[in-house]
C-alpha cells in the first residue's frame, strides 16, 4: 500500500462477487506504518481495473464507520496520501464490473 514499500495484503470485509457474497463487519485492518501525507496506493490480483473506489478513515478504536472522512475517490488504481499522525482503520471500497469489495488497513501514522 505504501508507494516504494512492501505490499502489505489488506483484510477483506464485505463483497458481493457475481452470485455469491459475504456480510462483514467493520474490520481493524492489516497493519502498515506510514509517514504523514506519504502517497498510499492499492493493486489488485490480477490487475482488475476499479469502475470506481472510495477511501475514508476513522480512529482505529472507531467500531464503524460512524464519522469517517474521505481520503479521496476516483476510478482505476485507487491512490492517496496519508492522513495526518494518528492510528487509524482505512477502508478502501472499489467496485468492479463483476462486484464490489471493502478492503482494511490500520495504519499507524507518525
Amino acid at each position: 500500500m505504501a508507494e516504494g514499500g512492501d505490499p502489505i495484503e489488506g483484510q477483506l470485509g464485505t463483497y458481493l462477487w457475481g452470485s455469491g457474497g459475504s456480510d462483514s463487519p467493520w474490520l481493524p485492518g492489516a497493519r502498515i506504518a506510514v509517514g504523514p501525507g506519504e502517497p498510499l496506493s492499492v493493486s489488485v490480483a490480477a490487475d482488475r481495473p476499479a469502475v470506481s473506489w472510495s477511501a475514508r478513515f476513522v480512529p482505529a478504536n472507531a467500531d464503524g464507520p460512524a464519522g469517517a472522512a474521505a481520503l479521496g475517490s476516483g476510478q482505476g488504481r485507487p491512490g492517496f496520501m496519508a492522513p495526518d499522525p494518528g492510528t487509524w482503520t482505512v477502508e478502501v471500497h472499489l467496485v468492479f464490473d463483476a462486484g464490489e469489495a471493502s478492503y482494511f488497513w490500520r495504519l499507524e501514522v507518525d
